[in-house]
């Protein structure tokens, strides 16, 4: 049998991916059945499954991917960027992020899979703190606190992306700064 090289294996996975998104953010965790799946990523069951054990495993593969590509854009080029992302991202892919947030409300078993994968919270805890520490955010409120309204903005942004709402966000920018920045 021939060796399959890594790359391939990636281009697969992102295949997989990118056709999963697109039939859980149609047809919801639920209605996303094999046979959709199949049809979206123009792959077999067989192929599929090869890569992933399930169709959890695969929803939580997307939803892990989705989280650190936040995670990782808010840590790396910071919070502007981060809300200048999600106004601009697809409603589609919002989608999927409202079906994860539901699915770790109702589901214990998948929080407890996502809480195994881990979900960057330690990376932006420190990137939230290491604000506070250099004086860019406010330290009379609570770290925890700064991250949950930050947090409580891009989720509402997200609600209006989905639903077709097209904000200017330069001013959102500029008020949550206002409200995460030191006091004077």
């Amino acid at each position: 049998m021939p060796k399959v090289s890594e790359e391939h294996l990636e281009a697969r996975r992102a295949q997989i991916l990118e056709g999963a998104q697109r039939t859980f953010a149609t047809y919801g965790y639920d209605g996303a059945t094999v046979a959709r799946l199949e049809e979206e990523t123009g792959l077999s069951r067989g192929a599929i499954f090869h890569y992933y054990a399930g169709k959890q495993e695969l929803f939580i593969a997307l939803a892990h991917d989705l989280n650190a590509r936040y995670v990782d854009l808010l840590t790396e080029r910071g919070l502007d960027d981060a809300v200048r992302a999600m106004a601009s991202e697809d409603p589609e892919l919002i989608g999927v992020l409202m079906e994860v947030q539901a699915r770790l409300r109702h589901d214990e078993e998948f929080q407890r899979r996502m809480e195994e994968r881990g979900d960057g919270l330690e990376r932006m805890v420190e990137w939230f703190a290491e604000r506070q520490r250099d004086g860019t955010f406010r330290d009379d409120v609570e770290l925890i606190h700064l991250g949950r309204f930050t947090t409580m903005v891009l989720n509402g942004l997200a609600l209006r992306v989905a639903g077709g709402d097209e904000t200017d966000v330069e001013p959102i920018i500029r008020l949550l700064h206002d409200a995460l920045g030191p006091r004077k």
